[in-house]
């Protein structure tokens, strides 16, 4: 037995060595840089959400990261995960199982005595890991609690992206609401300007129809921009596991310029992405697991011990112990061709995982670039919106002059208030998806 122990420890290590797979990261082709520059560095070491400068979404986003359900839920998988490797640890270790019991009999004849056995017995048995087996089944669920905690910090950063967009979308809305009550009030007080006018005979029932369509029209649009700071409002309750949100709210979207960018690479992405991290630890755990299924047909060395005794009266269940101990080797599959399937059924896991980690990596690849680009757009947009809206303005106070001097029709007028709030609301509209682009370059490079 010794000698057969001895020899089984030193198979252990050296040949594990060489049945395991080495692990090889998938080549990845990228260009130098990304396709568009981002510009400069951070203006701060704190978090990227503290850039915008906003201390009312600060609070908010660490409120949602102290009361998120879905965040929980994460590190709940991540404690279990944990558990799950410490468990397969436990493999290397003898598996000892005891037992004990006692019966009482006796004959049913006239006569018959009561006769007592008590028996008890402690059995150990430890697998010798020859080949490796259980050390790549460790290893297996090591890489998967590892990507856990990666696929934590991937919530963690969705939520804390999803929370800044729903604070951005609340802002909007209440920034085009006031701008729409704004445009309410003026084409009111010219619908009661109308009015008068057609009582008076001065104007025809045509201008006083185009006043009361335009102010229907924009109240229709109201109710729309409400439903859209409802919406807003219940994201953000839901995020704080509420049912409703009644803190502060954004009355405006911040108009300075955007918190800079710092420069990177696109092979950074696997560095800097929880998402990615994530996908590369499971794509090792299969490759493990692929280690584990093929060392499984290799032959198994089962060490096993036990104590026991038996006795007439419970309390001299010791008085007679024996003990055993013997040694089992195993062979999980003697046919060939099942042998050679399972293993190329958990190779071909590994293979499909690491074809699937390569579109992962360029379709996050894609999601930067995109990001970059609609954050590099959307910036030069902005200074051709602001000449649009001053010259909307200039023209609409002109047309207001002629109007009012009789030169022209009210239509002209209405067309050029209609045309200087589209020009308002397109600005605000860009204020907010170059917020959106910037939260979304921030994510896309993995916070």
């Amino acid at each position: 037995m010794r000698v057969l122990l001895s020899a089984a420890l030193m198979a252990t290590g050296g040949c594990a060595a060489l049945t395991r797979t080495h692990y090889q990261t998938p080549v990845l082709a990228t260009d130098a840089r990304f396709a568009v520059a981002a510009t400069g560095a951070t203006s701060g070491s704190g978090p990227w959400w503290n850039e915008f400068a906003d201390p009312a979404l600060s609070r908010l986003v660490e409120d949602v990261l102290a009361r998120n359900a879905n965040l929980a839920a994460a590190g709940l998988t991540l404690k279990q995960a944990r558990m799950t490797a410490a468990l397969a640890r436990q493999g290397l270790l003898p598996s000892i199982s005891a037992s004990g019991g006692t019966t009482s009999t006796k004959a049913l004849a006239a006569g018959g005595v009561w006769s007592n056995a008590s028996t008890t017995s402690l059995s150990a048995s430890w697998e010798i890991d020859l080949f490796g087996k259980l050390d790549a089944q460790i290893d297996a669920a090591e890489w998967k609690a590892k990507a856990s905690a990666a696929d934590l910090a991937n919530t963690r950063l969705a939520l804390i992206g999803t929370t800044v967009e729903a604070w951005w979308e609340l802002g909007y809305a209440n920034e085009q609401i006031a701008l729409g009550q704004d445009s309410l009030s003026y084409v009111h007080r010219l619908l009661e300007l109308v009015q008068r006018q057609y009582q008076a005979g001065a104007v025809s029932r045509l201008d006083l129809r185009d006043a009361e369509q335009t102010v229907a029209a924009q109240e229709a649009t109201q109710t729309q921009l409400i439903e859209a700071r409802a919406e807003a409002l219940k994201t953000l309750a839901a995020l704080l596991d509420r049912q409703s949100y009644d803190e502060a709210e954004p009355k405006a979207m911040p108009t300075g310029d955007l918190p800079a960018i710092a420069e990177g690479l696109p092979a950074s992405l696997l560095a800097r992405r929880p998402d990615l991290a994530a996908g590369e630890l499971r794509l090792r755990a299969t490759l493990a697991t692929s280690d584990a299924t093929k060392l499984s047909y290799y032959p198994a060395l089962t060490l096993t011990g036990a104590l026991g005794t038996t006795g007439s009266a419970l309390l001299k269940m010791f008085s007679d112990p024996a003990a055993s101990l013997g040694a089992a080797l195993s062979i999980a599959e003697l046919n060939p061709a099942r042998a050679r399937l399972g293993i190329g059924i958990a190779r071909a896991d590994y293979d499909i995982a690491a074809q699937t980690f390569r579109q992962t990596f360029y379709n996050a690849l894609r999601d930067t670039e995109i990001a970059l680009s609609a954050r590099d757009q959307y910036g030069r947009q902005a200074a051709y919106l602001d000449s649009n809206l001053a010259a909307a303005r200039d023209a609409e106070t002109l047309y207001d002059r002629q109007y009012r001097a009789g030169a022209i029709a009210l239509r002209g007028l209405l067309d050029a208030q209609s045309r200087r709030r589209t020009a308002q609301s397109d600005l605000i509209a860009n204020r907010y998806h170059r917020l959106v682009a910037q939260t979304q370059v921030h994510l896309a490079l993995g916070g």
